[in-house]
């Protein structure tokens, strides 16, 4: 049994933003990911925040993030001699990888059609903004771009805002990991039946899951689903539902969805504490008994009694919130969730690298970045495999494996002659 889940699959990628985190999730499970580059490398390399603020090629975090585990390759494919070597490189791979403009790739003699001629087995994914065909296959494409695209910015932030990016490049993501599942569903195809096929990845489809029902209330309701923040549909703030702030950050509360203690049992943490100050009065007792999101939704189907009650309902959430902003967001956390109450905390880089939880899973992992004479703390993988485990290795340096690779290759080529 191998040691890693993908030994032995050969994967050649020429992709730069769009698609290099597929290639990343396959080569930590064991996959042979040759990154194809060009002189100077691509985008992703030269993006900051750089590694100590010391700018290189190989110093790029974002480059780090998505290219752990690969090899690199420096080739110029705008000249004949390296289209040839590439096209040499690509064959001998069990998978191909880009995410070019439409055509691009075709051009240099190195399309899905030209190569599966010679490799019929070959799985071939291409990543793109709209995918291969259609209207706007040929359109330019960024992640902002994508994020528009694909709705989820006219979903995100306040109702009185513009419509907001979510950070990080979430469509590039969302299209890599789509890449990643359809790539290995081609790979088992083409192991039972010895024929590859195209792999067609489009960022735009790629966030459709992160609608969630968006798409299908228009479907079913023609209705378009819109911005709204924190409050939802209501004029008030709901009690422990939402950000809150702590005494130093912030903690996420979802006291009233049907699971975990329910609202009583904060109310009575806050006895405890002194600090249920005025909500055992009549006037607010009663609804502090009740209050879940099930009965929030009889209430505004009441306009007479939604108008009563509502100015109660903001004044118990002025009481919780002024309760979270005598603890810590840690004593918040960990006293919440000990009364089975649903409360986080909102994590900031800092506090998830000293997290208890992730420390105890041995989550985090380290690789020897020899060329800064650092050794580099690495997030762990989305996934554990208990017999074929993921191992994260450094990021390579531009055109590492270059004289290696090219090396083999020619070796190869002339034993076929």
């Amino acid at each position: 049994m191998a040691d890693r889940a993908l030994e032995g699959l050969r994967v050649v990628e020429f992709a730069d933003e769009t698609a290099s985190y597929c290639g990343r999730l396959l080569a930590d499970l064991g996959a042979d990911v040759v990154k194809v580059e060009p002189p100077g490398g691509g985008r992703e390399r030269h993006m900051p925040p750089f590694y100590r603020d010391q700018q290189s090629p190989d110093t790029s975090i974002a480059f780090w993030v998505h290219n752990t585990s690969k090899k690199s390759v420096v080739l110029d494919l705008e000249t004949a001699g390296g289209r040839a070597t590439a096209r040499t490189l690509a064959l001998t791979a069990d998978v191909i990888i880009e995410d070019n403009p439409v055509g691009w790739m075709a051009e240099r003699g190195l399309g899905f059609d030209e190569l599966r001629r010679e490799k019929p087995a070959l799985v071939y994914t291409s990543v793109t903004g709209f995918g291969q065909t259609g209207p706007h296959a040929g359109y330019v494409y960024t992640d902002i771009v994508g994020q528009a695209m694909g709705g989820i910015m006219t979903l995100a932030g306040e109702a009185s805002d513009p419509p907001v990016e979510i950070y990080g490049n979430q469509a590039n993501v969302s299209a890599s990991i789509q890449a990643a599942q359809g790539t290995l569903l081609a790979v088992l195809s083409a192991d039972q039946s010895g024929r590859g096929q195209l792999v067609d990845v489009s960022a735009q489809e790629a966030l459709s899951m992160s609608q969630e029902t968006a798409m299908q209330t228009w479907d079913f309701q023609k209705k378009n689903r819109t911005r709204t923040g924190s409050r939802g549909l209501l004029p008030v703030d709901l009690p422990a539902m939402g950000v809150h702030e702590a005494l130093d950050g912030h903690v996420m509360a979802y006291v009233l969805s049907p699971a975990g203690a329910g609202f009583p049992a904060l109310i009575d943490w806050m006895r405890e504490r002194g600090m249920a100050a005025d909500l055992d009065d009549e006037a607010y007792a009663k609804i502090c008994n009740e209050l879940n999101m099930g009965w929030i939704t009889r209430l505004m189907s009441d306009p007479a009694a939604a108008q009563e009650a509502l100015p109660r309902v903001q004044h118990i959430s002025d009481t919780v919130a002024a309760f979270f902003r005598t603890m810590t967001a840690v004593e918040c956390y960990e006293e919440g969730q000990g009364r089975r109450l649903l409360i986080g905390i909102v994590s900031t880089p800092k506090t998830l690298s000293e997290d208890r939880q992730l420390r105890a899973r041995h989550w985090f992992t380290q690789f020897e970045a020899e060329f800064l004479g650092a050794v580099v703390e690495f997030p762990g993988a989305p996934y554990r495999l208990s017999e074929t485990p993921v191992v994260i290795q450094r990021p390579p340096r531009l055109g590492e494996h270059t004289e290696a690779i090219l090396g083999a290759l020619a070796k190869q080529t002339e034993v076929a002659r």
